[in-house]
């Protein structure tokens, strides 16, 4: 016995599959049952996640993350100088660095220690061997084909940055650490066309490093 002998079992069946379905001699006054369909509303690979417009944008336009590894487009606001001469200064600055068409020139830093008797052979001493136990910082410039000589140079050296002027190059650079500027000392190699400086060390823990 098969149900297609049956027709009213294929109609009873059609029903429970599909209840929304509109027959003939029936009449649905619920308009909500019109527009809800088992077939329309089938789970599909779209329907998956929030819809469109529950977090407050408009249906079909996404909302754009900010990107935390980009350069903000908003600079940091400079700080205002306080007297006429400051202000001179910082023009002449930015001016500077405007027009500015000198070569940066290659150089290097290494840390150096004060290493005594005591610390070598009978380790007496708080130091280690990271640069945290350093006191110097050893910065090499390199000048090739700079015919300047060291005292016709201009150099400039504040505790948190150093600027080195000649006719061919310009090193502005911020230094990783504070330096004590009245221990510091240069010394200009002709020959090799070098100029090492010795910046004496000034952090906050170096009484517990040494």
């Amino acid at each position: 016995m098969s149900i297609f002998d049956h027709p009213e079992q294929l109609k009873m069946l059609q029903g429970l599959l599909n209840p929304n379905q509109r027959r003939g001699g029936i009449d649905y006054s619920s308009s909500e049952d019109e527009e809800e369909s088992m077939v329309v509303n089938k789970m599909n690979p779209g329907t998956i996640g929030r819809p469109n417009g529950e977090d407050g944008t408009a249906k079909g336009k996404k909302k754009k993350k900010p990107n935390p590894l980009c350069t903000p487009l908003v600079e940091e606001e400079k700080k205002q100088p306080e007297s006429l001469e400051e202000w001179q200064d910082q023009q002449e600055k930015e001016d500077m660095d405007i027009l500015e068409s000198r070569k940066t020139p290659e150089y290097t830093m290494t840390y150096r220690q004060a290493v005594g008797t005591e610390d070598v052979f009978l380790q007496m001493g708080n130091r280690t061997g990271s640069s945290a136990s350093c006191e110097d910082l050893i910065l090499e410039v390199s000048l090739p084909d700079e015919e300047m000589t060291a005292d016709k140079m201009s150099l400039s050296l504040q505790e948190t940055e150093l600027d080195l002027g000649t006719c061919l190059y310009r090193l502005r650079l911020p230094l990783p650490h504070p330096v004590n500027v009245d221990r510091c000392h240069a010394k200009y190699d002709s020959e090799l066309k070098k100029l090492r400086l010795t910046l004496r060390l000034q952090r906050e823990l170096d009484y517990v490093n040494f």
